[in-house]
């Protein structure tokens, strides 16, 4: 599927979401409203965040015959958030997280019987600004969606490559600053994200949830440096805690 047919798609299955919560909504609010000790007194919350992620990275191999990207790679994600919450039901959130991109990527070439594996490891800073719907009072259902702008912050690079007496191993840290890289690395970040999640009141001052989310790059982490590029992309799927306190 098309990178742009997959993003549609995405984006209409958020859209479609939205009405069945709010119908929801409208059910939980027709019941009996949870005492005060249960709910957030206030309008503003901020908190910390943190879990697991896997980057999957996206592209053509159609000209890559002697290459093989493992499907997804393991990293961690952890950050900031900041809430909004007109009505209960309804909280516009930014947050500013760490985020691991990481591949692993295999180059074989059977001609000259060598087998070069390569992990890069990448570190972005996203912002993402969500629409986020809840339902339920002590225990919150939350559906969410909206997009994220970040940036490329620093990679590292580890494996083996192809010499002229043997096959050297690397372990070294990208200049992303330096002329190569500022001629082929895009370093800017922007896409989709959407996810779900669940959540506890406490006190009603404290709240803590879990939630997953997916973060749907559309942005080629190349730029057009020489012709006949495969265009790459990064989608992430990340696990996450998060401690939330009303103000």
């Amino acid at each position: 599927m098309k990178k742009q047919h997959l993003s549609a798609l995405l984006l209409a299955s958020f859209l479609l979401l939205m009405p069945l919560a709010l119908q929801a909504q409208e059910t939980a609010s027709a019941d009996q409203e949870a005492p005060a000790a249960t709910q957030p007194s206030k309008h503003f919350s901020f908190g910390v965040l943190g879990g697991l992620d896997r980057n999957y990275h996206i592209i053509d191999m159609s000209y890559m015959d002697a290459y093989s990207y493992t499907p997804f790679a393991p990293g961690k994600s952890y950050g900031l958030q900041l809430g909004y919450s007109p009505w209960k039901w309804l909280t516009f959130r930014l947050d500013g997280v760490m985020l691991d991109k990481n591949y692993y990527r295999d180059h074989t070439l059977t001609n000259y019987g060598g087998f070069y594996p390569d992990t890069t490891t990448n570190q972005y800073l996203n912002v993402p600004l969500v629409i986020m719907l809840n339902v339920g009072n002590t225990v919150r259902l939350h559906l969410f969606g909206g997009v994220y702008g970040g940036y490329w912050l620093s990679s590292h690079r580890k494996g083996r490559t192809m010499a002229v007496f043997g096959s050297p191993e690397y372990d070294v840290d990208v200049d992303l600053d330096s002329p190569l890289s500022q001629r082929r690395d895009n370093r800017k970040d922007f896409g989709y994200t959407y996810g779900a999640g669940l959540s506890a009141i406490f006190a009603k001052m404290i709240e803590l949830g879990v939630e997953i989310r997916w973060y749907y790059g559309i942005y080629d982490i190349q730029k057009e440096y020489m012709t006949n590029l495969n265009p790459r992309y990064n989608t992430t799927m990340v696990l996450q805690a998060g401690l939330n306190f009303w103000l």
